[in-house]
């Protein structure tokens, strides 16, 4: 029922109730004032039916005058209001009907769908803007990756292809199989893709830099046909989510037919010249031994001699006229962060069964195809798992001048040299790579062996390349040790508690820590703006098991303070106060005994921030600048940098707060060794020992 019906209906109700109350009241009125004479009753109850009447055509008057000056006129704006709504551009002007009563609302309407027409035309002349500087600037792209010699391919979280170059349409496999919006997985190997996508995954979830977020990896098309070398990098939002990634792909069949025939070479050397020269020398000895040998039998060993040394010489003449000139290539490798080949093969192992992998030590960087050594140390360990039922394996990194160690170590038996060769063939994935324990050995130019350890341990090491990249340095010029600090006041000073004052050093659990500060003044309004940690437990440090924040110092970091540390206020200004850190790193010490170099000054700036933080950090502290300076009494300089060259220690990160911790808790673990042996081995002889040296120290530095 449209607007007007309703008034008009409602109009004839109220003229038919009109009429009847009229009749009835008139009729009600006569029979109450005692007439009953029918004549009057009747031409009364006329009259009100008359006047009921008039009431009726009264309302049909107004309803008539309403629907002119209001109910049409809204009806019709309403029409043009609806029109202009459901135009895309809205072409459609809104005109003030003829007549109407409605005041100033059809010209404020009029006034609104300008303005909404106005809206929708720059609405579309800013998208037609914004979709021409899209084509242009897809067209330089095009333009740009149509240059490149690598092929390029971009693609969503969900490993759709968003974009690709001609040089990757030359690569893959046929034109069909790429396309946007088609699945990555219907042109290449997913499982490197999946493997370098968890790596940079890990390293983004550990704060890493652009720089970091790249991978390298070795893929093949799906039938096969062509080997590629990528690299990967990871396409981050706003918030640092991953909104998805880039590869580059490289053709390296020419590097794979390389490496194959550099592998014949070593075979046809190691292998193809083994049996001549073996009845060669069978034959040699044999005339040597026997100077009396007859004549007949003599020449037939010579013969023998003659024809074996033309078949080496053969050989020789065809494997050098084929190298000739040939570099001996290796397999495509990329640098690799220990720490994340360990977070690799650790899920590797806990999805297989109850073994595990803890990263200890400092990481390290390394050289390799991180693929082919996730599977060889994840199949490797299953083995020494299956052999003598080992299910706690710690890995730690380290360099060497010539190559990087991967030690994997664990408590029982070493396993046997002649056990670990049997191993050599063993596929480590034969649905999709068949490879071979001794295929990855070969390609990364290593071999794999097992020590026996003190304290019924055994290490499986495993030596690898160096990493092509220079490693992070600190400042070209060498920055000035920080003060050192020594405060005895309550504030500071902690004691060995009864409980574990009498452990073994040894025996205790360890964080050491570091800080950052905008300057070196606690008391005078300087603040932390880093606090980083490590987990030290049976002289092994737990890289895996760190914090480290950043922290808002609610003050401008002075520029002096920057050279040292290089964090910036605008690296800070969106972290959390100290208050909101503090808390969590003393959740993240619970009842540990903290360790640093030059203690007193670190923890001065904790305690002093106990009160706003609502925590305590009444746990043991032990320095290792005293304990240093207990030890090499003789020595002159106990900064953390003479120190650590002095126990030839790596720092890549020095300057920062969990780059010196790490260094820190390696030193940690040469101090304890070096103590043992001069007979400190307990918690309160260090402690007591450390504030001796303390003291000492401070006396000598007034003279």
């Amino acid at each position: 029922m449209t607007t007007r019906q309703w008034i008009a209906a409602v109009s004839a109700a109220i003229a038919l109730g009109g009429y009847l109350a009229s009749a009835l009241v008139v009729r009600w009125s006569l029979l109450a004032a005692g007439i009953d004479d029918e004549a009057l009753l009747t031409g009364g109850t006329v009259k009100a039916g008359a006047a009921g009447l008039a009431l009726a055509l009264a309302l049909l008057g107004l309803f008539l005058l309403v629907d002119r000056w209001l109910i049409a006129p809204a009806e019709a704006l309403g029409r043009q209001v609806r029109r202009q709504a459901q135009s895309k551009l809205g072409e459609h002007p809104v005109e003030v009907p003829q007549g109407h009563r409605l005041g100033p609302l059809p010209q404020a309407v009029v006034a609104l769908t300008d303005q909404l027409r106005l809206a929708r035309r720059d609405m579309v002349r800013a998208m037609e803007t914004a979709t021409a500087e899209v084509a242009r600037q897809k067209e330089w792209l095009e333009a740009i990756l149509l240059d490149f010699s690598d092929g390029v391919v971009v693609c969503d979280p969900q490993h759709r292809v968003l974009l690709y170059n001609q040089a990757a349409v030359r690569l893959l496999p046929s034109v069909q199989a790429l396309g946007l919006g088609r699945p990555l997985f219907s042109c290449l190997t997913r499982e490197p893709i999946l493997h370098a996508l968890e790596r940079l995954e890990y390293r983004r979830a550990e704060g890493g830099g652009a720089a970091e977020l790249v991978a390298p990896f070795v893929c093949a098309t799906m039938d096969s046909s062509t080997m590629l070398h990528g690299r990967m990098a990871l396409i981050l939002g706003p918030v640092r989510e991953v909104d998805g990634y880039a590869i580059t792909l490289t053709d390296i069949r020419s590097e794979i037919a390389g490496l194959t025939r550099m592998t014949n070479l070593r075979r046809a050397l190691g292998y193809g010249l083994r049996g001549p020269a073996a009845s060669l020398r069978a034959a040699a000895e044999t005339l040597a031994g026997f100077p009396d040998m007859e004549a007949v039998q003599r020449r037939a060993f010579e013969q023998v001699i003659v024809a074996e040394a033309t078949e080496i010489a053969r050989q020789i003449d065809t494997l050098s006229g084929e190298y000739r000139g040939h570099e001996l290539l290796r397999w495509p490798m990329g640098d690799i962060h220990s720490a994340d080949l360990a977070a690799c093969v650790g899920r590797a192992l806990a999805e297989d069964g109850p073994a595990t992998l803890t990263l200890v030590g400092i990481p390290q960087w390394l050289r390799g195809d991180s693929f082919s050594l996730l599977l060889l140390l994840k199949t490797v360990l299953g083995h020494v798992h299956r052999l003598n039922g080992a299910t706690a394996f710690d890995l730690e990194t380290r360099t060497t001048e010539r190559q990087v160690y991967v030690d994997v170590s664990w408590t029982g038996p070493a396993v046997p040299s002649a056990v670990i060769e049997s191993w050599q063939d063993d596929q480590l994935d034969a649905v999709h790579t068949g490879l071979t324990i001794r295929d990855v050995l070969e390609r990364h130019g290593t071999d794999l062996w097992c020590l026996d350890q003190a304290g019924g341990r055994a290490l499986l090491r495993l030596p690898l390349p160096l990493p092509a990249a220079e490693p992070l340095k600190g400042p070209s010029r060498p920055l000035p040790p920080r003060p050192e600090f020594y405060d005895f006041s309550p504030v500071t000073r902690s004691e060995a508690p009864a409980s574990i004052a009498d452990r073994r050093l040894r025996d205790l659990d360890y964080v050491v820590f570091d800080t950052e500060t905008t300057g070196l003044r606690p008391t005078d309004g300087d603040e932390i703006i880093s606090l980083a940690g490590v987990r030290v437990v049976n002289q092994r440090i737990l890289s895996a098991e760190r914090f480290e924040r950043l922290v808002n110092p609610k003050r401008k970091i002075p520029r002096g303070s920057i050279r040292f540390h290089g964090i910036t206020d605008d690296m800070v200004a969106d972290k959390p106060p100290i208050e909101v850190v503090l808390p969590q790193f003393k959740a993240f010490v619970g009842d540990a005994v903290l360790v640093a170099h030059n203690a007193a000054f670190d923890l001065k700036f904790l305690r002093m921030k106990e009160a706003a933080s609502q925590v305590s950090f009444s746990n043991p502290a032990i320095d290792t600048l005293l304990l240093s300076v207990l030890i090499d009494r003789e020595e002159e300089f106990h900064s953390l940098d003479s120190v650590l060259d002095r126990f030839s220690i790596p720092a890549p990160n020095r300057h920062t707060a969990l780059g010196d911790a790490l260094a820190t808790a390696e030193l940690f673990i040469r101090l304890v060794d070096r103590l043992d042996s001069i007979g400190i081995r307990t918690l309160r002889e260090s402690m007591s020992a450390s504030n001796m040296a303390a003291e000492m120290r401070q006396v000598q530095k007034h003279f």
